[in-house]
């Protein structure tokens, strides 16, 4: 009988620490292992590729590239500085059409707001012209990913006019 009590006592404890140990969650981990959290997210990140479904020739070299960077020197020094007290600043470099139908590029002020993680997805909020802005970038390693799956881009007609198009993208930000 005595045998049974602590068998029963035994298997209780067992069944206790199984239990409670089930309340300790691991760390988010992007598609190549890398522990991804709070702290390890933080730092500054360089657009390094602003990738489109329809290949564009930009500088009218004779030769479409998908990486509108290829492109053009308009998105360059492009950054988001993720900062490890929940801030960041983004700046927002592109290019555009003018009123005369020219490629131009563009610099818009500083977006400055907060960041949270959630998983491999982090969430930049900020408010641009009074409405508040979330975008979602997927995060693997040093890398940002924004994707976009139909969107405006710039490109060109056969005969080097500047023009709008309906595209997916993605931009990438590297560490």
């Amino acid at each position: 009988m005595k045998t049974i009590k602590f068998s029963a006592a035994v298997l209780s404890l067992i069944t206790f620490f199984s239990i409670s140990s089930c309340n300790i969650e691991p760390l988010d981990s992007d598609l190549l292992g890398n522990v991804i959290n709070p702290t390890s997210v933080a730092g500054t990140y360089r657009m390094t590729a602003f990738n489109t479904g329809i290949p564009t020739d930009l500088n009218n070299d004779g030769s479409s590239s998908t990486n509108q960077m290829l492109e053009t020197t308009c998105f360059n020094n492009s950054l988001i500085v993720i900062n490890p007290d929940g801030t960041f600043r983004a700046t927002s470099k592109g290019v555009d059409i003018s009123s005369s139908s020219t490629l131009t590029c563009f610099s818009d002020p500083d977006y400055l707001g907060t960041w949270t993680l959630n998983g491999t997805v982090l969430k930049l909020t900020y408010i641009d012209t009074g409405v508040v802005v979330n975008e979602l970038f997927s995060v693997a390693a040093n890398t940002l990913i924004y994707s976009v799956p139909l969107g405006q881009i710039v490109g060109t007609t056969a005969t080097n006019v500047p023009v709008f198009l309906n595209s997916s993208y993605n931009i990438i930000y590297t560490r």
